[in-house]
This record gives structure tokens, C-alpha cells and sequence, in this order.
């Protein structure tokens, strides 16, 4: 017996004795080491109460009461993989073998030898993660090739993200203004899992989050992913209540990065029953940092090819508004010297609003400076009244801007009559309240139409750039009015975003508004 028990002392698997009442009568080191529990802390205790998990505990008394009447066991001498559990209170995987024997008072006992399963459980569930992941990153590689906008892109990166980690909302933010001036706005982009989550959505529309602020924030500053396993407790969480009202109690954010610069940051939200192990949160990790690279990349050839269809709009534009020009100068100059001078400088004029538009400035451009050269195609367009607050326009927003500017310029010379029939005013704004800026574009007609026309006379790829420029690249919101006095635009584009160290002395036209 000395020798048996020496053996089971050396053996790699759990080895553990239970006689007919089921109380523990052996325990060898293995077993020590799998479950927890030292020899001395087990030995006369109920096995079920040990290692059996409750669930089993029942089945467990039964098979052992029918074995002691009948001397049959179902699940005697082969081997059985079941849960186990752990002294923390842990359940594991085990592949286990019982084996009935005669004591030497002719009573029955069992002797159980047991394996551990948690490693190669481990191992399964690893090479699955690392399955998935491939899949996705995959299904990303395929979509990015795909003809869809970047909203849809980046909504189905998403969903991607989101299922594979078994979270229930995700959004992505992005990084707006230059320096200081930088914030993390809302791109409306979401996965909810169920309606029911749908709330958050709103709670987060008008959120503007500086470096180190709320949960994005945080991922922001630090550079990597940050985990708050507790946003009820999170004191710097400004959402926690929206967001715990529908139970989703855990988050993380995770930068996205292209060339070593944060660009925008996602966002993922789970219940008390999402995972959030090390396992996943590396995966989210792995695919959210690719997620960020295709987004980027979509993004990229997105605006490329914009670019290509503006060139194309901006020439024929061009040539509509070179021959408007030269009728404007032909019907007004005096002799052919005059024209050929009047024409020039108005046609450079035209070229230095290209070229302002087009070339992505690499600085900020002054408010008003960036209005006079995007209408510099505007007859005496030195001399029209703009009143503006002195702002710095930061350089990621002087070409969408300007873009803007110039489109309602050429406009106002294809429809409006500027400059023969009708006068433009630009005024602007800081709404202090709003934190944003309020340009209005004002074309008043020397003599009212009979009758307001439609806008259909404004509409065309002008307008579809007007809209991507203004709610894409701004992150704001225009309306126009077309009466028979005249056109009217108003633009509002959150101040955060486009203001570049922005300078507010000499504030123009009420900036307290």
C-alpha cells in the first residue's frame, strides 16, 4: 500500500480516493496543485463538496447511492470530460477515469484519476480567436476594395469588431482641428447590437471630448487601449448615466493610427455579460489597430477621387464662369484695351480661387483672407462688405472651406447675376452658447423676381460637394433660401474644429450671439 501511495505521489495527474460515502480518502500532490486544496484541508470531506460543481452535485450523490445498491456505475472505467471545480470557486475543464475498488473492510472505494484541461482549453479557444481574427481582417481586406462610402465602410469595420468581441455598441470618433486646438467630435457611425442600446446614440450626438477627456479621451492621451471595467464608478465618464440606464456597464477605446499619429479613436461597449479577458481585448486590439489602417486608407481614396471629380467640375465650372466673366466685363468696358484688362485681372482672380481651394493649405489662412481669395472670381470682389470675427482657420478645413466659398461664388455669378443684378453681403458669428460659427451669404436682387425660383437651379454635383464638405469634412450644417428677393446661405460649423488657435480679438458682428 506504501508503494501505491508513493506512486500516486509522483504521478502528473490528480489522483483522489473516495470511499462509499463518499468522502475523500486520497490526494496526491497533483491534485494539490490542480484544485487548490492541501491533503490535510480535504481528507474525510465530501468529495461533492469539493470539486464537484453545483450543478453536477446532484447526479453525482445519485450514481454513487445506485452504485452502492447494484455494484453499476455508467460512467466507471472510461474516460468522462467534465467541469470541475477549483478552491476559488473556479470551474474548469477536466478529462477524468474512476476506478471502483474493494477496501480492506470489503467496502467499495473509488480512486479517480483526473487531468486538467484548462491549458489545452486554453489553447482551443487562442486558435480560435486567432481563426476569427483572420476571417475579419480577411472580410475588411475584401470590403476595402469594394465601391462603398467610408461611413459604410467604417460601419461595417464595426460590426466586425463588435461581434467577434461579443460587445454591443461601437462608434468611432475623430480628431478635428490642428494642435491645441484638436478635439475628438462624434461621426454618427455606430453598430448597436439591439434597440434597446439605441439611447446612447443621442447621449453622444453633441459630444466634443479634448485630449484626456471622458473615455476616448483617455484612449487619446495615453496612445493605447484603455479599459474601464465600471463605468457606473467612472467619475469622468459624462455619459455613464445614458449608457448604464441600458446596461452597458463596461467600455474600452482604442486609438486608430496611420504613420505613427492618432487619427480617431474607437469606442466598443459591452453588458456585465461581455468578455473582457486578456484574450479579447489583445484581438480587439490586433483588428482595431487594422481597422484604423482601412479606414484611413478608404478615407484616402474617398477624398482622391473627389479631388479628381471636383478638377473635373472646378474646369467645366471654370469655362461657364470665364464666359460669364468676359459677357459681365464686354457689356461694361469702353474699349478693347479695357475689356482685355478687366477680363485678365477677373480671371486671375478665378485662378487664385483654384488655387487656394485646391491646394490643401499646410497653415492656418485667416477668416476673412480665406473669404476674399475663394471670391476673388467676383466682380470688385476687394471691395464687398464682409464682416467677420478674426479667426484662424486651421489647415484641415481651409480647402473644404474655401471649396465652399468658391462654389457659392460661382453660383452667384451662373444664377444670381452678382455683380449686375444683385449684391452680396457675408457677415459671421461666434455663438458662444452654440460653440460653433455662423457664416450668412446674402445675394440681394437690384429689382425682386415676379416669382421665387426653385432650387432645383442650384442643385447638381456642386450641391452633393457642398454637402460632403460641410457635414463631412466640417462636422456641420448649412440652409438656403431661394426667394424672389434674392439667395440666402447660412453655414454653422462647430468652432472646436475649425479654428486653429483662434484669435478673438477685434471680434466682428456681435460674437457673443
Amino acid at each position: 500500500m506504501q508503494h501505491l501511495e508513493s506512486l500516486f505521489d509522483r504521478a502528473l495527474d490528480a489522483v483522489v480516493g473516495m470511499d462509499d460515502q463518499g468522502r475523500i480518502t486520497a490526494w496526491n500532490g497533483a491534485a494539490e496543485a490542480i484544485f487548490g486544496w492541501r491533503r490535510a484541508e480535504v481528507l474525510g470531506r465530501l468529495m461533492g463538496d469539493v470539486i464537484v460543481p453545483p450543478q453536477h452535485r446532484d447526479a453525482h450523490a445519485k450514481g454513487l447511492a445506485h452504485y452502492n445498491r447494484t455494484g453499476v456505475g455508467p460512467v466507471l472505467e472510461t474516460k468522462v470530460r467534465i467541469t470541475a471545480l477549483h478552491r476559488s470557486g473556479r470551474e474548469f475543464p477536466v478529462e477524468l477515469s474512476i476506478f471502483p475498488m474493494q477496501a480492506d473492510d470489503g467496502t467499495h472505494c473509488f480512486y479517480a484519476f483526473i487531468r486538467s484541461l484548462a491549458a489545452e482549453e486554453a489553447h482551443r479557444r487562442e486558435q480560435e480567436l486567432r481563426a476569427r481574427e483572420a476571417d475579419i481582417l480577411l472580410r475588411i481586406a475584401q470590403k476595402l476594395l469594394e465601391d462603398i462610402s467610408v461611413e459604410a465602410f467604417t460601419r461595417f469595420c464595426l460590426d466586425e469588431v463588435c461581434s467577434v468581441a461579443g460587445l454591443d455598441a461601437g462608434h468611432l470618433f475623430f480628431i478635428r482641428g490642428a494642435g491645441g486646438q484638436s478635439v475628438l467630435l462624434p461621426s454618427g457611425i455606430w453598430h448597436i447590437s439591439d434597440a434597446r442600446f439605441s439611447p446612447v446614440v443621442e447621449a453622444s450626438r453633441e459630444c466634443r471630448f479634448a485630449k484626456g477627456e471622458d473615455l476616448p479621451g483617455r484612449a487619446w492621451e495615453a496612445g493605447d487601449l484603455v479599459v474601464q471595467r465600471d463605468l457606473a464608478g467612472d467619475a469622468h465618464f459624462a455619459r455613464r448615466q445614458s449608457f448604464c440606464e441600458v446596461g452597458l456597464t463596461r467600455g474600452m477605446a482604442l486609438p486608430v493610427r496611420q504613420s505613427g499619429e492618432v487619427h480617431a479613436v474607437l469606442e466598443l461597449y459591452g453588458t456585465e455579460a461581455s468578455r473582457f479577458d486578456a484574450a479579447l481585448l489583445q484581438l480587439v486590439r490586433t483588428v482595431g489597430t487594422q481597422v484604423g489602417i482601412a479606414i484611413r486608407r478608404k478615407q484616402g481614396a474617398e477624398q482622391r477621387e473627389m479631388l479628381r471629380r471636383e478638377v473635373v467640375h472646378r474646369v467645366n465650372n471654370s469655362l461657364a464662369v470665364a464666359s460669364s466673366i468676359f459677357r459681365s466685363c464686354a457689356r461694361t468696358a469702353g474699349s478693347v484695351e479695357e475689356l482685355s484688362e478687366t477680363y485678365l485681372n477677373r480671371v486671375q482672380a478665378l485662378g487664385q480661387a483654384n488655387r487656394l481651394s485646391l491646394e490643401d493649405a499646410h497653415q492656418g489662412v485667416a477668416l476673412e483672407r480665406l473669404i476674399r481669395e475663394a471670391i476673388g472670381l467676383l466682380p470688385d470682389a476687394g471691395a464687398l462688405p464682409i464682416a467677420v470675427p478674426d479667426l484662424l482657420i486651421g489647415s484641415d478645413c481651409v480647402m473644404p472651406l474655401s471649396l465652399i466659398l468658391n462654389e457659392l461664388a460661382t453660383n452667384g455669378l451662373k444664377y444670381g447675376g452678382l455683380g449686375t443684378e444683385a449684391d452680396l453681403t457675408i457677415s459671421g458669428r461666434v455663438r458662444v452658447g452654440a460653440g460653433d460659427l455662423c457664416l450668412t451669404w446674402q445675394e440681394r436682387l437690384h429689382v425682386p423676381r415676379q416669382s421665387a425660383p426653385t432650387s432645383s437651379e442650384r442643385v447638381g454635383f456642386g450641391s452633393q460637394l457642398m454637402r460632403s464638405m460641410v457635414e463631412g469634412r466640417l462636422g456641420g450644417a448649412f440652409e438656403r433660401e431661394i426667394d424672389a428677393a434674392g439667395f440666402r446661405f447660412e453655414l454653422r460649423v462647430p468652432l472646436g474644429r475649425i479654428c486653429e488657435g483662434a484669435t478673438m480679438a477685434g471680434e466682428a458682428v456681435d460674437p457673443t450671439a
